[in-house]
Parts: structure tokens; sequence; C-alpha cells
């Protein structure tokens, strides 16, 4: 089959736009208004008159908000004003178009996962893939995006069984977070199945493959991801109830909440564990926290992430244990250090007497051999 040749315009429009999802969600768009308006391609958008366009436009949003979300609408208008902006074309009043389309009066009822309800995920969840998804997302507090390119070399071990993981690697939004114990052997769990079935993982494997057997090289998309937590939630019984709306990113609520509620929260190392870069003003630029200044933060909230009841109080006591050794370590640093001080003040007030006793004239100084200075008494 012969390629498709792409066009001036397209291409422009494609180097326009940065991001790889954008890009395709946009092309989708833009896909479905050139079809909606009966034009034959793209390019017949950039040869009509400014103001026969203006309202082929606002005509189709008008359209699209009447079946649509706000937020759709807004993203479709988005789509196209990249199409023509990217490309020079002008005349366009998308200020109006926006407004065309109403206001979001859908109520928020988008909340954090609570632990029971993960915990019920987790019961009626089939496969161990699942299962090491709910963990990893919870217990991470990473984006959906961010699962489909993650591979084995992008997890690293950490003490108290946890491992570190680089998100979005070699790019400008790369950060670093971490999973837990549970998350850890769970996941260790689905990698022997996976090697049972026959695949060999390589540092270059995905961590979330396929579980197609025909297709383990291929990692899970992010549609596979909504469609799975999706149908663990109506498994689960979790109608209503304030979690309509609620998928893959209540997860990264709970994550971002469990830590900010606790008074010895340190936000901006928090904020790097979420992957967000401009919450506090230059600290891009100047705040550089190492991987176990971060792994120190996450051990905050380690115990509060956990799901399993007795590995969470497991967790707790292992974090209670830590904070009772280096309390431990504190007093008897602390003692060392009022010893110290109490032999100083010891040889404080023996020089001070010994001084008095030269400038009563009682005694001289004198230096030895050995580079020590001796008091000798005078004879009366």
């Amino acid at each position: 089959m012969p390629s498709v040749v792409k066009s001036r315009a397209i291409k422009i429009f494609e180097n326009y736009l940065h991001s790889p999802k954008t890009r395709a969600i946009y092309t989708i768009h833009v896909n479905s208004f050139v079809k909606w308006a009966n034009l034959p391609n793209w390019e017949c958008m950039l040869e009509m008159n400014s103001k026969e366009l203006k309202i082929i436009i606002e005509d189709y949003v008008m359209h699209k908000r009447s079946t649509t979300s706000f937020v759709y609408c807004k993203t479709i208008s988005f789509g196209i004003q990249a199409f023509l902006e990217s490309n020079d074309y002008d005349g366009i009043n998308w200020k109006k178009i926006r407004r065309l389309m109403g206001k979001d009066d859908k109520k928020k009822t988008s909340r954090p996962w609570t632990t029971e309800e993960i915990k019920r995920m987790l019961e009626v969840a089939k496969s161990l893939r699942n299962k090491s998804l709910i963990l990893f997302l919870s217990s991470s507090g990473v984006r959906r995006g961010a699962i489909p390119n993650m591979k084995m070399k992008d997890l690293k071990d950490m003490p108290l069984m946890c491992k570190a993981v680089t998100v979005y690697p070699e790019t400008s939004d790369e950060y670093t977070t971490f999973i837990n114990q549970e998350a850890s052997i769970m996941l260790a769990a689905y990698f022997e199945r996976r090697k049972s079935k026959g695949e060999i993982i390589t540092p270059e494997s995905y961590v979330f493959a396929s579980d197609n057997t025909t297709r383990l090289q291929t990692p899970v998309t992010e549609g596979t991801i909504s469609y799975l937590i999706q149908h663990i939630k109506e498994q689960a019984g979790f109608v209503g109830n304030g979690v309509d709306n609620q998928l893959c990113h209540a997860f990264r609520r709970r994550f971002d909440t469990v830590f900010k509620l606790r008074d010895d929260c340190n936000v901006s190392l928090v904020e790097r564990l979420m992957g967000h870069s401009t919450t506090v003003i230059l600290d891009n630029s100047y705040f550089q926290p190492t991987t176990e200044d971060l792994f120190k933060e996450y051990q905050k909230g380690m115990g509060e992430l956990t799901i399993d009841d007795s590995e969470r109080l497991r967790t707790e006591n292992e974090q209670i244990k830590n904070d009772l050794d280096k309390l431990q370590q504190e007093k008897q640093s602390n003692r060392e250090l009022s010893k110290r001080l109490d032999e100083y003040d010891e040889n404080q007030k023996e020089l001070l007497n010994a001084l008095n006793i030269v400038n009563s004239g009682k005694a001289r100084l004198k230096n030895s051999p050995d580079g020590e200075i001796h008091v000798i008494l005078n004879q009366q």
C-alpha cells in the first residue's frame, strides 16, 4: 500500500504541537470537523473566507455542545484553532466561539479513592497485572499517561523493599517517585507470571504489558488502563455516591492528600514526588533534592498509602522502629556530647585555677620538651 503524502499545512500543524498525545487528539477532532462540514480536506479551510469559515465553526461548536460536555467541546475548538493558527490563518474570534459553549455548570464530584474502596477493587480484580496496576497507581501517584512507556530500566531497588520509579525518563518532565513494599511484591509476582508465559524480561521490557500472549512485548495502552479501572470499579459496586467520575486520577488525588495532610509535610518535596514543576516559584532552578531526600519524604506517608491492613501495620511498625532507632542514636549522641562538655568545663576550671596561681606569683609557667606547658610552684 503506497504511503500517504502529508501536505505542508498538516506537517506544520504536527510540528506546531510538541506533545504526541495532544497531536493525536487534535487530529481526531479536526478530521471530525472536516467530515461534518463536507470539506474535501483540511487545506480547504485555509482557502476559505474567514467570515464563511467562522460561521461553519460556530455552527459546529453549538452542534457539538448540545451532545457533549463543555470540556470536550473546548478541546474540539482548540484542535481546529491549532491547525489554523499554525498556518497563519487569522480572522476567527476564538473568544466568542468559546463563549458559545456556555458555562461548565456540571457539579464536580471527583474525590480521592479511600483505602477501603481500593481494598475492594483489589478483591474483585482477577489478574496479577490488574492488581499490580492498582497498587502501582495508588502507591506512586503517577498519571495514567506515564504507564504505557514505562520500562524495567526505569525501576530501581530502594531500602525497605521499595522501588524508585523514573517517570517520563529523558524528557523535560522527568521526575522520580516511589512504590512501597506492597506494590513491589505484587509487581514481582506479576513479572514471574509473565516469565512463566515465555516472555524474556530485559531492561527494555515494558513494566505493564498487554495480556495478549501473542503480543508480550506490547505495552498496555492508556485506553486499556481506563477501561480496566472502570470495569473493576463497576464490579466492586461503586456506582453513584460521588464516584461516577472517578478513575485513574483519583489514585493521584489520594497520594497527594495523604502527604499534604501531614503536619511534617515538606510541600516542595511532595510536589516533586507528584511531578509538579511550577507550584513553587524557581524551585526547578534552585531546589535540587537527591533521590535519598525524596525517599525520606516518601517514607512519611508510606504506611498510609498501604492498602492491606496487616501490611500497613507492619509498615507503620517498621517506621516506628526506625524512628525509635534514630531517637536512640540521637540520645546516645547527646550523652556523648554532654560528657565532652563536662570534661571541657572541668578542664576550663583547672586552667583558670592555674592562671590564678600564676598571677598571684605563687607559680610560673614552663615549657617542657614534649611541648606541654607545666605550672611550677615557686619556692618560698
